[in-house]
């Protein structure tokens, strides 16, 4: 499956979090949001939030392997992106397979996302996530700039 969008447009150094403390989901969207808010990426922490927030009410971002992919279409959003976080303690998240959650990918969507960005930057990050190799070599690594490389490797 080729797309024309890559995991490396979407994310830089200062996106990835290793060693985040939440104690909730709501915590850890919270935290995030406030981190995409001062890199620039958002302009609105709080409004970014209640629509993450929102779309967790729709059904669950916990795809399973203690693994979420949350994610907020808004108007606060300046540019196209995603958050990797690794919490320190497992979140309770409504897995699908009831799995707690210690790894995150939040993906930040324009409201008006006229080129999908988001469905490439979804596809190219499950895509990934099937690979055992990929989700193995994440769960191990906690330094930010060798994950960066991880995520920008093809």
């Amino acid at each position: 499956m080729v797309h024309d969008s890559k995991m490396s447009d979407f994310i830089t150094n200062d996106n990835i979090i290793v060693g985040m403390n939440a104690r909730s989901r709501e915590e850890a969207i919270k935290q995030l949001s406030n981190i995409l808010h001062k890199n620039g990426i958002i302009n609105d922490a709080e409004a970014f939030n209640q629509d993450v927030l929102a779309r967790e009410k729709q059904s669950t971002t916990g795809i399973g392997n203690n693994i979420a992919i949350p994610h907020g279409k808004s108007s606060s959003v300046n540019i196209p992106s995603f958050i990797f976080a690794k919490n320190s303690s497992l979140l309770e998240w409504d897995s699908l397979d009831g799995s707690k959650v210690d790894i995150i990918f939040l993906m930040a969507i324009q409201e008006k996302d006229e080129r999908n960005e988001h469905l490439k930057m979804l596809a190219d990050i499950s895509e990934r996530l099937m690979d055992d190799q990929f989700v193995e070599s994440i769960k191990k690594e906690n330094n930010a700039q060798k994950l960066l490389e991880i995520f920008t490797e093809q």
